[in-house]
């Protein structure tokens, strides 16, 4: 979908959102959350020939689980975002933050296998460097 579509989308969204606020305030949230959701699955779609080339290319070279780690913990980062933007925008702060916490803290998770390896690797490179002198 183009950029002018998508923007195009957004004004009535916002056009929607405006009348309704002045009707019957109440369904804000919930329009608002269902303007979110579009958006997202529009980027979902925009993304996905993305993930694919990306998913060819490390085929290719050879770094499979690096992409993969990368790639999901870009997922983690911009669904905790979309969560926290929701929560925020129905006045919980303190649940957004709690979301973004949590995201981090997966992402954390996440790369525990990756610092292991980087970790594994510079102590062997630090024995052979011991070695040769």
């Amino acid at each position: 979908m183009s950029t002018v579509k998508i923007c195009m989308i957004a004004v009535l969204c916002l056009a929607v959102i405006i009348i309704v606020k002045q009707w019957k305030s109440d369904f804000l949230p919930l329009l608002r959350i269902g303007a979110i959701v579009l958006f997202a699955t529009v980027a979902l779609g925009a993304v996905a020939p993305f993930l694919t080339y990306l998913v060819t290319l490390t085929k290719q070279s050879g770094v499979e689980e690096y992409a993969e780690i990368l790639i999901k913990a870009l997922g983690i980062a911009i669904l905790t975002q979309c969560c926290a933007e929701i929560c925020r925008e129905s006045g919980e702060n303190s649940i957004a933050g709690g979301v973004e916490l949590t995201g981090k803290v997966e992402i954390l998770l996440l790369c525990l296998p990756l610092m292991e390896e980087i970790l594994t690797l510079a102590n062997d490179l630090l024995s052979m460097g011991g070695t040769a002198g």
